[in-house]
């Protein structure tokens, strides 16, 4: 093993020395790390080949026309193509980083592309420009080689994102947060005096009486107006809790007309650190309140006389709705949170500006990724088109989702009623693509610690049904879908895996988060005697397109305009398929089948049954042969599956496939093709189509059994020889090319 790594680690020094490439900015401790290996796509697709295909002429059209003919190809754009391009992510106390590192040939190229509002904002620091985006969070920096993006997310507090605090809630009001019962709490009688109707020059004053209901000394600091006719006074003095103080307002009127409202500002060391009271009223030259003038009314039909009323001015304030108490504390506090928010904001924006920094400078104290041995273990020696790699499962699962949506109980993480640290300790995953002469893949490496390893073990390495093979044609079939999964194995291993992922949790709080059904698996149920009935392993074909009658309900008009209810029959081209379950309980099959045929959904045929489906276009065939219990919508199939004449053809390719594996899918692209029916496909995509189906060939997909601790994935497109397609990057450029009109 230390051969290997020493090997992998002389690979990228080599690669390093040969050029600066940017994966030693990117820190050791980095949770997420996606490589794009430019040098290696631009040897199976020059750059002169992607901007000569069609996909390439409209990207280069968009770029020329965004930036006003400053970019006419991709030499012009600035970014160096040939070189490897970065993606990671840092996870610390909640806060994730994404990170996106663009190798540059001529930052001038980059500058054009921006708007002229962005390069105004563009800031500079030595050799580092950048321009920050407040809204996103995030910051685009640059120097002479290098264009990094950079992504700050951070968990929110709840109120931050829905602001459900803007507003005071009578049942909110009966709790108090814990941090909060920490501070003194200012309660007054009342925060608003209307001082009424008095004469221009008259001074009012009033004292406010107040409380210190919370849990440690009041300090009140300063007391300010709103203008120099209001004088509030208060005592510096420390108030104990439980204590009452009071403050004096006094307001002179000289000068004054009119309606009235007044702002004093308290601060003092309770949580929000600002208090406001109101005073208010109105101001006439005699002191005696406006009246409006008597109103007779006469009503012409009734010529019923209106008493004279005396109805006191109420001309609109516009001040008046905030004046109201309870709206004028509600917009106080909002004040005070937008302005911590605003003040949160800045401190983020900063600290994304010196990690941008420190990752364009990439001098970290730890060191890069390359002293990361598991990094260099998994990527191997670098060949790849690109890889992804995620470590350390458990860290990014306890801070993938913010707090505020799972309070309660357990904690305020949803996820600490898991035993994660037990279950994904030590897990990690590796992702390769790879595009070869003849095939394009994706492989992915699933690395899980010793427990969970065991759970799969015992889960999916089934053993698949060598019968299966005697029902199986792969010249006529278009694809299938296996699972070699073990019921026995799954029956025990569950439960098992259950307890462990809630093992802090107390018993008699567990049915609230694992099903009564799962239990009841470890309780009740005999995992041998079920496994009997269903083991586990399955195989479905698609078996083409066969044209099968259908009958259908619909309307037509007699003679007199009246609709009909009509029978018709018509042709519909139907996917065949066959459906195989290993099943050693026949007898158990025949009872159902049996009590199916005394309710009249099922009928007996030649061996097999026949079952009718409420609204299908066809019936459902089954039969149990060789302990496997067979399903298959083609009646023709299932009579020769039933005397033994069906034509059965698997290469070792596909058994080797199936049989090797804990899962996979097969599609065969020119069968698929093949079978369309030609009056389903419109004229204006027949050419399309006759191309596509010249030009493609088969996909595959599978998972593993388990190879120690590793489970893997991989997926693999085939690509035809001889259409002159040099590999399959080139091919998949080319099938776009035809398909682009």
């Amino acid at each position: 093993m230390k051969k290997v790594l020493l090997f992998t680690s002389l690979c990228f020094a080599t690669l390093i020395a040969s050029a600066q490439d940017l994966i030693t900015k990117v820190p050791k401790n980095a949770s997420v790390v996606i490589a794009l290996k430019g040098k290696n796509i631009t040897n199976l697709v020059s750059i002169s080949e992607f901007e000569n295909s069609k996909m390439g002429k409209m990207f280069i059209k968009q770029l020329s026309r965004k930036t006003e003919g400053a970019v006419v190809d991709l030499e012009t754009l600035g970014i160096n193509l040939s070189e490897n391009f970065y993606y990671f992510m840092e996870t610390q106390e909640g806060v994730f980083t994404h990170n996106f590192l663009v190798p540059l040939n001529d930052k001038r190229g980059f500058f054009s592309l921006l708007s002229e509002h962005q390069k105004e904002g563009v800031q500079y620091d030595g050799d580092f420009a950048y321009i920050v985006d407040d809204y996103d969070n995030m910051v685009t920096m640059w120097n002479n080689n290098t264009l990094l993006f950079t992504v700050s997310q951070e968990e929110t507090d709840y109120d931050d994102v829905y602001g459900y605090d803007d507003y005071d809630y009578d049942y909110a009001e009966e709790a108090v947060d814990a941090a909060e019962a920490t501070y003194p709490i200012l309660s007054f009688d009342q925060t608003t005096y209307n001082f009424g109707t008095i004469k221009e020059g008259d001074i009012v004053e009033h004292t406010f009486n107040f409380v210190n209901t919370g849990s440690s000394s009041l300090v009140i600091s300063d007391a300010k107006a709103s203008c120099g006719c209001t004088v509030p006074s208060f005592s510096s003095e420390e108030i104990e809790p439980g204590a009452s103080g009071t403050i004096s307002v006094k307001f002179d009127s000289s000068n004054k007309s009119g309606s009235q409202s007044k702002t004093v500002t308290i601060t003092a060391n309770t949580e929000n650190e600002v208090e406001r009271l109101y005073i208010k009223g109105m101001i006439t030259e005699d002191g005696v309140a406006e009246v409006e003038e008597v109103v007779e009314i006469v009503e012409d039909v009734y010529e019923t006389e209106i008493e004279e009323t005396v109805i006191e001015s109420t001309e609109y304030d516009d001040s008046s709705y905030y004046n109201d108490d309870y709206y004028a504390e509600q917009d106080r506090k909002r004040e005070i949170r937008e302005a911590k928010r605003a003040e949160k904001r800045k401190e983020a924006m900063a600290s994304v500006i010196e990690k941008a920094k420190a990752t364009l400078t990439g001098n970290y104290a730890e060191g890069s990724i390359l002293k990361n041995s598991s990094y260099l273990k998994s990527v191997g020696t670098g060949k790849d088109e690109a890889t992804l790699w995620v470590n350390d499962f458990t860290a990014i699962y306890n801070d993938a989702i913010p707090s505020y949506f799972g309070s309660g109980y357990y904690g305020s993480n949803p996820y600490e009623m898991f035993n994660l640290e037990r279950l994904y300790s030590g897990m990690s995953l590796t992702s390769k693509l790879n595009f070869d002469d003849t095939n394009a893949s994706i492989k992915t490496s699933y690395t899980m610690n010793d427990e969970m390893a065991q759970y799969h073990k015992d889960m999916y390495n089934g053993k698949m049904n060598s019968n299966f093979y005697k029902y199986f044609n792969e010249d006529t079939m278009q694809g299938y879908f296996s699972v070699n999964t073990s019921t026995e194995g799954t029956l025990k291993a569950y439960p098992k895996l259950v307890d462990a992922m809630f093992e802090g949790v107390e018993k008699e709080h567990l049915e609230d988060f694992v099903p009564i059904a799962t239990r009841l698996v470890s309780i009740l149920l005999d995992e041998e005697a079920i496994a009997k009935v269903v083991r586990g392993d399955m195989l479905l074909v698609m078996n083409g397109i066969e044209n099968v009658e259908v009958t259908y309900t619909t309307y037509d008009y007699d003679e007199n305009y009246e609709s009909v209810e009509v029978t018709k029959t018509k042709t519909e081209p139907i996917p065949k398929f066959i459906l195989m379950v290993t099943s050693e309980e026949k007898e158990i099959f025949n009872r159902i089948m049996r009590i199916g045929i005394k309710e009249g959904a099922v009928t007996a045929e030649n061996g097999f049954y026949q079952v009718e489906i409420p609204d299908a276009p066809f019936k459902v065939n089954m039969l149990f042969k060789d302990n496997t219990l067979l399903i298959s919508n083609s009646k023709a199939d299932i009579t020769a599956m039933s005397n033994g004449t069906y034509n059965a053809k698997v290469s070792g390719r596909h058994k080797k496939l199936i049989s090797k594996n804990s899962g996979s899918i097969y599609v065969n692209g020119k069968t698929i093709t093949r079978d369309i029916p030609e009056d389903m496909i419109p004229n204006a995509y027949k050419e399309k189509l006759n191309y596509i189906s010249d030009n493609v060939e088969d996909a595959t997909f599978k998972v593993s059994k388990m190879k120690g601790n590793v489970l893997e994935g991989e997926m693999i497109l085939n690509t035809p020889e001889g259409k002159g397609h040099k590999n399959s990057l080139a091919y998949f450029l080319n099938m776009i090319d035809a398909l682009i009109d």
